[in-house]
Parts: C-alpha cells; structure tokens; sequence
C-alpha cells in the first residue's frame, strides 16, 4: 500500500483526537473536539492548528 499526502495528515488528526477524548469526563466526539478547540490544538474549520501538528508530532511515536 501506498502512503497518500492525506494519510499523514489523518493519523495526525486521529492521534491529537484520542489525547483530547481521553481529556474530557463526556466521553463523546463534540466535547472531544471542543477540549481540542479549547485548548488551541483544531482551529475553527476542525483542522490541526500550529499547536495540534506539534502535540500530533510528539504523540504519533506512541501510536506507530
């Protein structure tokens, strides 16, 4: 299989999602996504800001 530009970036979102899912006490995709607002790691078109492409850097080595 072939490594699409996209699939980068979707492990990126997926990574920095399941560190603000495991921040919430709602378990739920809205308050994840919120936290991660919050918190400056997804901006407001839901995409990895500045912040979230370094917290996805620092975390993806967990999940490779």
């Amino acid at each position: 299989m072939t490594n699409t530009p996209m699939q980068p970036n979707f492990l990126k979102f997926e990574v920095v999602l399941a560190h603000c899912e495991q921040r919430v006490t709602e378990p739920s995709l809205q308050a994840a996504m919120n936290y991660g607002r919050k918190m400056d790691f997804f901006d407001s078109h839901n995409k990895l800001s500045q912040s979230g492409e370094l917290l996805a850097e620092i975390l993806l080595p967990q999940y490779v």
